[in-house]
């Protein structure tokens, strides 16, 4: 991208990074959580939140000065330079698909007596194919919700200055909210990493929707620093839990089988709805001058998947390995009442 003359090269370059790399990537980072922790999996995608987050939060200034000092095509080629020199080959002799690979046991294979069905292990060949994921309820609500979300937040976030400039707020307090966010944002992933393992999934979903939603109907009407604060707190504290479910949801209900590609359909989602959301934020200013209707829409679609969150069970967990044979054994046990 750094050595991009024209448009098509540019176009090129962007799809190589954006469209393959960057979104490669995440999917497969996910994957590798779920396939390595199995009773543990909410407290290391809690920890994969906050190290994501924090990560974010020093990329952000500090490419953001390389920019401004050497200029974009000699920070772009730097970064790329890092990559393919550092973390490349590290990720290549590292990275491993799954504990069993290496001849280890998940973690908690051999733990008496789980709290619940779902604690259980996920043997590699166990679990649901991605095409019986994309039947049950669960997977759309989950990949929905989260969907909304990205909307919301690439459309709030590219706007952000704009939309408190609306409110009658100056740049200082902008860049106090992306702080606020941020920190509130590591709370939701604590606190998400440590009510998923105590709480049924789905009404943790309901909640952290509701947060949001009530967040984007009051934002018309903020006219108060104080506000807008708290503003800030319910959009990061929202946004924390509902990447940690999103993370957690799938190794932990649908098991490791096809993880990879149950995860990359619900993620294609997001990214579909991340690039909709300026447009729609946009659109919205152009018809209604404003940015308060299409914040009111926003919000009654996020209520609404809320609401559906509380009466959405989570499906039976696939076919598990029998304790003495190598073989799948398609029971459907009892789930818990809480899930």
């Amino acid at each position: 991208m750094a050595e991009a003359r024209t448009f098509w090269a540019l176009a090129i370059a962007v799809t190589l990074t954006r469209g393959l790399g960057q979104s490669a990537l995440s999917v497969i980072s996910i994957a590798m959580v779920g396939q390595w922790f199995v009773r543990r999996i909410d407290t290391a995608t809690a920890l994969y939140s906050i190290v994501l987050s924090i990560g974010f939060m020093i990329a952000f200034p500090v490419v953001g000065s390389m920019v401004q000092s050497w200029g974009w095509r000699s920070a772009w080629f730097a970064i790329g330079l890092a990559l393919i020199v550092g973390l490349a080959p590290l990720a290549l002799f590292v990275a491993r698909r799954s504990p069993e690979s290496i001849g280890l046991q998940p973690d908690g294979a051999f733990a008496p007596d789980p709290p619940n069905q779902l604690d259980q292990p996920h043997p590699p060949e166990s679990g649901y194919t991605w095409q019986e994921a994309a039947t049950t309820p669960a997977f759309w609500l989950f990949g929905i919700g989260a969907a909304l979300y990205g909307l919301v937040a690439s459309g709030i976030g590219l706007f952000n200055e704009s939309i408190l400039a609306e409110r009658g707020f100056g740049a200082d307090v902008y860049y106090q909210t992306l702080i606020v966010t941020a920190m509130t944002a590591l709370v939701g992933n604590f606190g998400g990493g440590w009510l998923a393992m105590r709480v049924s999934l789905p009404r943790l979903l309901a909640g952290s929707l509701f947060v949001l939603s009530a967040g984007l109907a009051a934002l018309p009407h903020i006219t108060t620093i104080a506000q807008v604060m708290a503003w800030a707190t319910a959009m990061g504290l929202g946004g924390g839990l509902v990447m940690v479910l999103f993370f957690s949801v799938w190794p932990r209900v649908y098991g490791r089988r096809h993880l990879g590609r149950i995860q990359g359909a619900a993620q294609a989602m997001t990214v579909l709805a991340s690039a909709v959301g300026p447009l729609l934020l946009a659109w919205g200013v152009e018809v209604t001058g404003g940015y308060g209707a299409m914040f009111y829409v926003l919000a009654a679609a996020i209520a609404m998947t809320a609401a559906m969150a509380v009466v959405t069970p989570l499906p039976p967990p696939g076919a598990v390995l029998t304790a003495d044979a190598n073989v799948l054994a398609y029971d459907v046990p009892t789930i818990d009442a809480r899930k």
